[in-house]
This record gives C-alpha cells, structure tokens and sequence, in this order.
C-alpha cells in the first residue's frame, strides 16, 4: 500500500461559527472570481491546480471530452436550475462549445458555438470526422460533422435512432467512452460501431452507472451512482461479463472528507466538530481512471466528483486472487476539495497533455427541482419527515444568495508540480501506421484515441503493422491494444490469437482469451482445447476469463464447462460470486416477457437505491430504500392498486417507522407508460414474490386516471388506508 501524500492546506476564505452548531451566517456571500476560488482548493503536496478556462470563454460545464487534435468539447448545461422553480430547464438554449489552446500557454483561448439551440446535451465523444451527441429527452445518438473545419457543426446524421425519455434529468443516459473492446459504452447500452451507425448490445444490468462512466487499461468500465451514493463500483470485470455483488471498498472508504462549512443540504450528514458538510457521500458523478505517465504514483486510480461535498474522490484499487477492493487515495481528506461554498466539480477527463481536467459547473443550487420544493405541501408525515427540513435549506440558500449564482463555470487541470504538459496532439492526420505506432504510447488517452480512430476508420492498411506489433513490441499495452485493434478491424488471424494466448504477460493473455471466448461459442473446438489447455494459468485474471468463456460457450449450447476450469476458478472470490448469481438464476427460473421487459425498466431505474438483488442499497448506517424482497404490498399476488400509486406519484415519508435515503420515491408517471409499470411490478413481484401472472397494463392505467388530480407522494400510512 503505497503511503498517502501529505496535503497542502490552503486557507479558508468562508467564516466559520462555534463547533457546537451548525454553520449559518445571516448574510449572504458571492461567488469568487476564478483566481480567488483557486485559493480554496486543496490538492495534496505535490501537484498543482491550474483553471485552463472559466467564464465567460465557458459556462455551466457539465462534461467535457478531447478530440484527437486536443480540442476540448464542453457540454454547457445553460437551463440547469437558473432559479429556484427550475424556470425553463427545457428550453432549448443550451450548447456544446468547442475549447482550443492555441498557443500552449495552458489555458483555452479559442471558443467556437459547436452547437447552438440545444436541449441540455448530455454526452460528446470526438470520433474523428464526427463528434457523438446525446441530448436530454431521448435515448439517440447524433453524429454532428464540421465540413468546413471552423469549429462549428454542419450537419447532421442519427448514428442510433433511440426513444423519447421524459425521466428526470439527473437519470437519463450519460456517458460516450470508446472502451478497449471496441465498443462505445454509454450507462444503459454498449454499441458496436459499424459503418457510421451504431448496433446496440446490452450491459450485463440494464443500467451500469448514473453520470459518468469510466474505463481502465483493461476493459473494465468503473461506474458510479448518485442518488445510490457510490464513488466506484462494478468493476471487477470487463465490460459486458456480470456484474458481481461482492464488498467492493474498505471499511473506511465510504466517509467522504469535505472541507467546506456551507450546510445547503437537508440529508447526508454533517460533521459539526469539524464544521464540514457531510458525513457520507450524496451526488457522486463524472468520474475517470488516471492512466497519464506525469502520474506514476496515481497509475489506475479512479477520480470521481462529489459536487455536494465539494470535493473529488481518488479511489486507489487494490487486487487480491483477481478481485479489486477500493480505498480512499489519502485517508482522512480527499484529493481535492474546497472551502468554497459554490465548488461543484461534476466530471473529470484525462487530457491529451498528460492532465487531469475536472469540470466545475461553479454554482450555488445542485440539487434538481424534484428535490428542491420551496414551500410545504400539505401531507404532514411527507412535512415532518423531510420537506419541512428541505425547505428550510431553500429559505437558508436564498438568505446567503446562492440561488443567483448561475452560468458561471470553471475547467481546471492538475498537473505535478514540476510536470511538463505534453504538446497538443495531431493524430486526426496520421496514417494508418503513425497511429500503430501510438497503441505504445505510455499515455492512455493517447492509446484509446489511436485504436479508435484505426478501427472507426475502417484503416486495414495498418494490419501488417499490427500483427507485427502484437508478435514482437517491448509494451505490453501495446500487444493489448494491439489484439483488440485487429479484432476490431475485423482482422485477427487465428496464428496471431494463438500467439497472445503464449505471451509472457497475463494482461495480454486475458485479452487474448476474451477474443478467443467468440470462435468457442462458435464451435470451435480446437481453441476450446486450447483454452482447456491454458487452465493451470497462475494469473487469477486469465483464469477468470477462461471460466467466463467457457460460461458463454455453455450458455449457447456449446458443449460443458470443462471441469478443470471449473475448480481451478472456483477458489477465486469474483468467479465465485458469478456462480452463485448463476445458480440462483437458475432456481428462480425463466421470465415471462412482460417480467423480461420490465427487468429492464428495474436495471435502468430501480436498481441504485433498490440493489440488484432486491436488497436494498446501504449508504453509511441507512438503506436508501426499503427491501422489496419482504416488501408486503407484493405478498400474496400483490396489491396492485397500491403498488401502482407507488410507482406514478412516489412515496414519501417513513415505513413502518424508518426513513429511507432522503425520504422520497421519485414519481414515474411523466416517464414511465402503462405498459413500463406493469412490466416492472411484474418483474419484482415474479423474481421475489413467485407471482404466476403479469400485470394488465390496464390496472395501472385505471389507478393513472383516478389519481390523477393528486400532486404529491403517497405517505405509507395513505397507502395503508387504500390497501384496506
């Protein structure tokens, strides 16, 4: 374990009250220009912070992705909660701009409108002669082209044509990554990129992560929740393989370490000793693997936001017989956090230069209006138990004059101290060649972005160079990337496959393996004896892929589990875990349609608070939502009509006497139709409850219309009353 680095403390520049209550001045603070809040953050001894743009070249970034040249595109969420009421958050007057440093000062000089007039645009991912789009209110995915090359968008084609989402917007689709197996990975769906258009394929669980996906060296996607409050989760396999429920952090990974006195929220926690906001983490998002050479000492980290807290979580992994724990990277603070009330880092990007760049929406409400109501509705359990206390923090939010603190926004970078940023890229003219020669690279972003362009390219000129590469080159991340290049380009010979599965190193090797797991389950009999043969592998992670793909195989009917994969990867704690989620599928049985459908409205939704198993989510010493596998409105067949109001006007309040999460069910009647609702109750109540029969979407189309004057959550003690 490697020693955690001392912090470099900065002086706080907000007032701070007695330990004994909490912080509440009666007078209002502003926001600080961007040279007075770079005071307030602390980065540990040992780097530095530098703002590379704030506003007005930038404002309201919420995510931020590199082309291949070292432009930045930025999301500008320009509707997101100007006020109190959330007036006009659909308006369509947001934008993605383009950022460019054209004198490699460091900082962003240039700013082109990419796109103007848009609906709170979600996710960017640069593809060489196209940028990736994905909007708020729908599930496609927009290829947008600059013909003339003046940094403002042309055109445009649907790469995927998708469905409306009217769900709320801190819960729809984010996140376009390019990941090592070739796919383009968002929260809810995989695609397989083929001739300008995408195919899709599914997650393992419908839905992965919440804002921001992440990837490593190896293919493994590192997700976040949240509303479900996890830094980092699902990572112990590539992406695509199950997602295992397995103790994932340390003990004491789960208490965030803010430095900011502000207390704008209502739940969370709040350490009065210390005179800090939170006490476990609430909003955590946009998170990325630092994967840079200036960051020897960091290599595999994970650094994800908490714009609650003000602060951004390194988690460092550790492995043991193929499983990854995460801890917290400096115990007892955090990798940066700020003093500064109006700090809200929401996402974080590896840049071409070797840095780290974290986007700071700098604003004083991040909380969406389902969560910010700013008057008490009449419903006294829903009145005690949470939205007097949510109203109170509006009133106290108003009194400091946070509520106007709107379209500003910051992007700063960490470097070294020390460090020398490397020199803008220009890999969107390479050849095909060039490009091989940078899967050597000792930068991640730039191996990603080579392997992207030659495979989104079509580039089979760079085949001879490849093969050679993977047969030969010193880098063993450039054997990997070079096995997933070709297979990609639709070019991986059987000699070559053969080759990586004998390299000398166990990464390549477990690549190797998951490119060969497709020609078993294809009946190919030879490499299955091949893969058969490789079983006394000492690496737990080519053992682990060999069990997965002789699983996949099985799965399709392509004969059995040889038995001596079988035990020699069952001592390992991940393939364990996925044994017993396949056994107990199996006991459970197969789902009707309308339960399949509605397991993945579940996956998509339900899962971050209600857990995959139906659990329950645990964040610090309470669940974020009751268990639905003893839940008694699905007992016996299921109370529908109760469930059902559930499910379109939410719940508020305590069950049976105890509070969950911040004491809301989220209402899904704007989102969800009919025939989503039915399915989902089916699900639940056919894997949990042993229900025999789905739901009529015409029930719940009934309990729609005569509840349809209703404007706020049930209480359960209402719910009791209908129930009898």
């Amino acid at each position: 374990m490697r020693n955690p680095i001392v912090l470099a403390l900065t002086v706080t520049t907000m007032p701070l009250v007695a330990a004994d209550k909490e912080w509440n001045p009666d007078t209002a603070f502003p926001a600080l220009k961007p040279e007075e809040a770079l005071k307030t953050i602390e980065v540990p001894k040992g780097y530095r912070l530098e703002c590379v743009a704030s506003e007005p070249m930038v404002e309201e970034p919420s995510m931020i992705a590199f082309d291949g040249d070292g432009a930045m595109y930025v999301c500008e969420w320009r509707t997101y909660m100007q006020d109190e009421h959330a007036t006009g958050q659909l308006d369509p007057v947001s934008r993605v701009v383009k950022l460019r440093d054209t004198d490699g000062d460091g900082k962003m000089d240039q700013r082109t409108v990419f796109i103007d007039n848009a609906v709170l645009p979600r996710s960017v991912l640069p593809m060489g002669d196209r940028v990736l789009v994905v909007f708020t209110g729908s599930t496609s995915v927009w290829s947008y082209f600059d013909d003339n090359k003046d940094g403002v968008a042309d055109r445009r084609e649907e790469s995927f044509k998708g469905e409306p989402d009217n769900g709320n917007i801190e819960h729809q689709s984010s996140g376009l990554i390019w990941n090592l197996d070739n796919t383009v990975c968002t929260n809810d769906v995989r695609f397989r990129y083929e001739n300008g258009k995408l195919v899709p394929m599914p997650h393992a669980v419908g839905r992965v992560s919440q804002w921001g996906l992440a990837q490593d060296g190896d293919g493994r996607l590192v997700c976040s929740w949240g509303g479900g409050a996890n830094p980092a989760h699902s990572f112990q396999l590539p992406a695509g393989y199950p997602i295992v429920q397995l103790k994932e952090h340390d003990d004491d990974y789960e208490r965030p370490w803010s430095a900011c006195p502000v207390w704008d929220f209502s739940d969370g926690g709040y350490d009065v000793k210390l005179q800090r906001i939170l006490t476990r983490f609430s909003a955590t998002c946009g998170q990325s693997v630092l994967r840079s050479p200036l960051f020897p000492e960091l290599a595999g980290c994970a650094a994800t936001c908490e714009p609650v807290g003000r602060l951004v979580r390194l988690s460092r992994f550790t492995w043991k017989d193929g499983m990854g724990t995460a801890h917290n990277a400096f115990p007892g603070s955090e990798f940066i956090r700020s003093s500064d009330g109006y700090f809200r880092p929401v996402w974080t990007a590896s840049g071409p230069d070797g840095g780290l760049y974290v986007a700071d929406l700098y604003r004083g409400i991040i909380q969406e209006k389902t969560w910010f109501p700013t008057e008490v509705e009449d419903n006294k359990d829903w009145r005690d138990q949470h939205q007097e206390r949510w109203v109170a923090r509006y009133h106290r939010v108003k009194k400091w004059g946070m509520i106007k603190v709107v379209r500003h926004g910051r992007i700063y970078r960490v470097m070294p101290e020390g460090g020398k940023p490397v020199a803008a890229p220009k890999l969107l003219e390479k050849t095909g060649e060039a490009l091989v020669m940078e899967l050597a690279n000792p930068d991640g972003w730039w191996r990603d972005t080579a392997q992207m362009l030659l495979v989104s390219r079509g580039d089979k000129t760079a085949v001879p160079a490849l093969e050679a590469m993977v047969k030969g080159h010193a880098e063993t991340n450039a054997r990997v990337h070079a096995l997933w290049t070709l297979e990609g380009l639709g070019e991986l010979k059987r000699d070559v496959l053969l080759g990586g599965l004998k390299d000398k190193a166990g990464r390549v090797r477990r690549a190797a393996v998951q490119l060969a797991e497709r020609r078993v389950v294809a009946k190919d009999g030879e490499m299955g004896a091949v893969l058969t043969g490789m079983s006394g592998d000492e690496d737990p992670f080519v053992v682990t892929q060999l069990y997965l793909a002789f699983r996949a195989a099985a799965a399709a009917g392509v004969g059995m589990m040889p038995e001596v994969v079988s035990e020699k990867a069952a001592v390992l704690p991940v393939v364990n875990a996925v044994m017993d989620q396949d056994r107990a599928a199996a006991l459970e049985g197969p789902l009707g349609e309308t339960a399949r459908k509605g397991k993945e409205v579940y996956e998509s939704l339900c899962i971050a608070c209600h857990g995959v198993d139906g659990n329950g989510v645990k964040a610090g010493d309470k669940f974020l939502a009751p268990k639905l596998v003893e839940s008694s409105w699905f007992a016996d067949g299921g109370n529908v009509k109760v469930l059902a109001r559930v499910l379109l006007k939410g719940q508020s309040g305590p069950i049976d006497g105890v509070t969950y999460g911040e004491g809301l069910m989220p209402p899904l009647e704007t989102s969800h139709s009919d025939e989503q609702i039915a399915a989902v109750l089916t699900y639940v109540g056919q894997r949990w409850h042993e229900w025999k029969n789905p739901v009529d979407p015409a029930l719940v189309a009934q309990v729609r219309k005569e509840t349809a004057e209703r404007k706020q959550p049930w209480t359960h003690e209402e719910l009791k009353m209908v129930a009898k």
